[in-house]
């Protein structure tokens, strides 16, 4: 409504569609059914026998990363019966599939290399993430620098003593 109380021209032109879907609905509505007909149907349901069953959950834990997943024993099998069985949780089952794909050596190969890194992770990575992400960059700047670039140092020391030291003569 419009702050002087009148409705405004849109409203007004909405007014006989809703009249129309509101009086449709209207026909289709039903009385609330007293509590002895819901109390006689819940005891009907109780009769029947139960066609959805129950699985039993299972905590597995990923052989990869460490991390633990809720999961039916069925779908544990299954992903055991993919992965050699090893239980590997869905993040980790991304990774090998990619990794698998990228290099095509196959599933077991993928997930070789892939619990190799998350060892690695889990050893180092978790303790002191500073030093591990400067380790991973230091890799990339290796693969950068190509195999023929000459070892560059990494001491400041040194590089400040080939900017003062004067030339050979």
């Amino acid at each position: 409504m419009a702050p002087n109380g009148e409705a405004t021209a849109a409203v007004a032109s909405m007014a006989p569609l809703l009249t129309t879907i509101i009086g449709n609905l209207g026909s289709a509505w039903q009385r609330t059914p007293s509590w002895q007909e819901l109390h006689s149907h819940t005891a009907e349901m109780e009769l029947l026998p139960s066609t959805g069953s129950i699985q039993e959950v299972e905590d597995a834990k990923c052989e990869c990363c460490g991390m633990s997943e809720e999961c039916t024993l069925a779908y544990i099998s299954k992903v055991r019966q993919k992965f050699s069985g090893r239980w590997v949780c869905g993040l980790c089952a991304e990774a090998v599939a990619e990794e698998a794909w990228k290099s095509g050596h196959g599933i077991e190969a993928a997930l070789m290399a892939h619990m190799s890194v998350c060892r690695r992770f889990n050893g180092f990575g978790r303790t002191h993430p500073a030093l591990f992400q400067a380790d991973a960059v230091k890799g990339i700047l290796r693969k950068l620098s190509g195999p023929g670039s000459p070892p560059k140092s990494n001491s400041r020391r040194e590089a400040m003593a080939e900017k003062v030291a004067p030339p050979a003569a």
